[in-house]
């Protein structure tokens, strides 16, 4: 049975459902949500506090930690004051090491005097000295620079010099001492954020060593600290994926390490449970409620195309058994009436429900102090903040995020660390370059750079040139020219700092990217991005423009075999818009009918073969989209093997570098 069910306020009427064919006129973008501003807020960490000059600021923002370097290099050359003066030269230094950007960093330490006014001058610029060892990859050299800690009494100052020592160590293959400067560099900071990461940091430390190894390591006298790291790692390889063993060891850990740092969040987080905790009383799924705004003027379209896709997944399930109770709801415009109608549809007897779809109704229900039924949401939300019971939630959608970590995920699962960004000068450009800074984080990568291209021109060259360093690269030979007296051959050079490019850019951009970046030397980098560069035509030769790059996207759009599949044929012969711009909705919507009638495989850790990808369902409660990739190769998008790295925790980017 079906039945719409229409929302209005105080009244209710329902009516039958009958389908209807819906042409589309709202891109599908509507359900990435709220717009970002174009240049990400600055992280509140010790280091960035210190950095306190606005324009230094503003530029850091806008992913250009260059020009926040010179901006203090200005000051140090106007100031009169030499402590201030060193201060700011050795500042600049800071931003730029921080950042990876060592070959400019040391151009930097170059300007900084041997003979320093005071002594903590001295610790930073030497702490700073070792940094730049690091970056050469030598660490020897790197803990010989270093200063003592005893003798550095700030502590700030001193978490960067065991930060350092951990790296040197890391680079040495030396867990042990590696594991003992990073507990140090914990006495040194409360910055929540920090400690975090650090215990972060030591987790994937200690779960990339042998048992052997581990087991080797308790023997070393170095206190409660290190051995509880120690005794935690070896409890929690020892539990593997059995809960019961993962309860009893923790238990045990806990009895004999009260007082551990790892005690509180870390612990917490370690040991969530896959998915969440079903209440449904142990009974088959009945009737499903589905809430969607099917009449409000913004996302009418793209409801219908969600519903129609849900409808279709569930007159196929029809056809090969008994099926629930299908219900619809509309909610309409007001995001407000969406928890009148969530308790009107479990009133109705709902055990399970999908919806709803836009932003601010989907914080309405994940903030709810109850929430009695599985419910898969058709978007997501940050849920820090917002109070509630999400046990019962799990959150799901088509966030262009979801396309950038899968490129980071590539990247990582190639070896690919360090990156440069080029981006839209638009929200979904914003969006997608945070998503995947932060997933290049967490795989241990960094972002180098990020270059904002203007709406307005399709000459990139100036922004590609600053990426690549390759003003840097013909100042060099300027001066070498100028220097020996003669006209010598030259080809610039890119910067050697980075292994990959991610085009977080539309798809008539990319057409003036990519022979830019082969122009400017950098034929060679791998160029990811993001189904925004796929073009909506085959025209093979317009299309070689697009060539060398790989992007994402749903198995409804790039797997071939997808081409037979009943339900995408069933689809797509009643509603042709299916094969177009809003084709994943419909995709949406087949999916989340599978997931809200495939609960127990998700909480067992299944992953489903999706329409919008193979779909997981992670600890956090939202689903995780494994995506299929394509590559133009002479103007056809070909699919090529799927890459991803292994799934790391989730890590802070507000750390000590």
């Amino acid at each position: 049975m079906i039945e719409l069910t229409r929302l209005r306020h105080p009244k209710r009427r329902r009516v039958r459902l009958r389908l209807v064919l819906l042409l589309s006129s709202v891109i599908a973008s509507t359900l990435a949500g709220c717009v970002t501003p174009s240049a990400a807020p600055l992280s509140d960490n010790p280091m960035n506090a210190r950095i306190t000059d606005p324009a230094a600021r503003r530029q850091l923002q806008l992913g250009n930690p260059v020009a926040a370097a010179d901006i203090y290099s200005e000051r140090a050359a106007r100031s009169n004051d030499p402590a201030q003066q060193q201060d700011y030269l050795i500042l600049a230094a800071e931003i730029l090491f921080d950042r990876n950007m060592g070959i400019d960093g040391q151009a930097r330490m170059a300007r900084v005097p041997e003979k320093l006014a005071n002594t903590e001058l001295t610790h930073r610029r030497d702490i700073v000295l070792a940094k730049s060892h690091i970056f050469d990859r030598d660490a020897e050299a790197a803990l010989a620079a270093l200063p003592n800690p005893k003798y550095v009494e700030n502590a700030f100052h001193r978490a960067r010099l065991y930060e350092t020592r951990a790296q040197a160590y890391k680079i040495l293959k030396d867990p042990d001492n590696e594991l003992i400067a990073r507990i140090e560099l914990e006495n040194q900071v409360n910055d929540k954020g920090i400690i975090q990461r650090g215990h972060e940091q030591i987790w994937q430390l200690l779960t990339n060593q042998s048992q052997s190894t581990l087991r080797g390591m308790t023997t070393n006298v170095r206190g409660d600290v290190y051995q509880g790291w120690i005794e935690l790692a070896l409890a929690h390889a020892n539990a593997g994926a059995d809960p019961a063993k993962q309860r009893s060891s923790i238990s045990l850990w806990q009895d004999r390490f009260p007082t551990h740092p790892a005690n509180a969040e870390f612990i917490s987080a370690l040991y969530t449970p896959v998915g969440f905790e079903m209440n449904v009383d142990g009974k088959p799924i009945n009737q499903i409620a589905v809430l969607l705004p099917l009449s409000a003027s913004s996302t009418s379209t793209v409801a219908a195309a969600i519903r129609d896709g849900i409808m279709a997944a569930y007159e196929q399930a029809g056809d090969r058994g008994q099926t629930p109770v299908l219900r619809l709801y509309d909610v309409g415009d007001n995001p407000g009436y969406v928890r009148n109608a969530y308790a009107n549809a479990i009133s109705d007897g709902a055990n399970a429900v999908i919806g709803p779809l836009r932003k601010e109704a989907v914080a309405a229900i994940v903030s709810q102090r109850e929430v009695p039924v599985p419910t898969i949401t058709l978007n997501t939300v940050e849920s820090a903040g917002l109070g509630g019971n999400t046990s019962n939630i799990i959150q799901f959608g088509l966030a262009p995020e979801d396309e950038a970590r899968a490129a980071a995920s590539r990247a990582a699962g190639l070896g690919l660390k360090n990156a440069i960004v080029l981006q839209s000068e638009d929200s979904r450009g914003d969006r997608e370059t945070q998503a995947f800074r932060d997933a290049m984080f967490q795989y241990g990568g960094d972002v180098v750079h990020v270059a904002i291209l203007p709406s307005d021109t399709y000459d990139y060259s100036a922004q590609i040139r600053e990426a690549l360093s390759i003003d840097k690269s013909d100042a060099r030979f300027r001066t070498l020219s100028s220097t020996i007296g003669e006209k010598l051959f030259f080809e610039p050079s890119i910067r050697n700092d980075v292994d990959v490019v991610f085009l977080a850019i539309t798809s008539e951009q990319a057409r003036s990217v990519r022979p830019q970046l082969d122009f400017f030397h950098a034929r060679d980098l791998p160029r990811l991005g993001t189904s925004r560069v796929a073009s909506l035509d085959d025209d093979e030769k317009n299309n070689k423009d697009l060539n060398s790059i790989f992007y994402p996207d749903a198995p409804w759009v790039l797997r071939e075999s997808m081409q037979d599949d009943p339900l995408r044929q069933s689809i797509l012969a009643n509603f042709p818009s299916a094969n177009g711009a809003y084709a994943k909705l419909y995709a949406l919507g087949a999916d989340a009918y599978q997931l809200v009638t495939n609960l127990d495989a998700l909480t067992r850790g299944e992953r489903l073969q999706g329409y919008t990808g193979e779909l997981e369902l992670g600890s956090d409660g939202r689903i995780r989209r494994y995506l299929d990739w394509a590559q133009y190769i002479e103007g056809v998008s070909t699919p090529v093997e799927s890459v991803d790295a292994p799934a790391l925790p989730s890590i802070q980017s507000n750390g000590i570098n």
